[in-house]
């Protein structure tokens, strides 16, 4: 519920930004961007800290880590072979 809240007032603060003049726009904007990269370096950080705080942290890695790997290379393939597949029954090739 507060996500949407957030959400809904900045859209009301970008729409109110429309109406200031090119140059406050401009200085808000970079504002904006400087006040986005601080508070993504400080999610990060404490993402790390979080991670960091996890027993074992070395082997929840590895096993998560073979688990991203099939996650990945399972409907990687399967996706090939579905388009190699109609590919091969659906596309006409011209005459040569």
């Amino acid at each position: 519920m507060i996500e949407s809240l957030i959400m809904i007032v900045g859209a009301i603060a970008g729409y109110f930004m429309l109406r200031l003049k090119s140059s406050t726009q401009k200085n808000i904007t970079v504002l904006n961007g400087k006040i986005q990269i601080i508070i993504v370096a400080l999610i990060i950080f404490i993402m790390g800290i979080n991670l960091g705080s996890i027993d074992d942290f070395a082997q929840k890695m590895i096993t998560m880590g073979f688990q991203s790997l099939i996650f990945a290379i399972i409907p990687t393939t399967f996706s090939v072979a579905i388009v190699y597949f109609f590919s091969r029954k659906f596309i006409v090739k011209g005459n040569k």
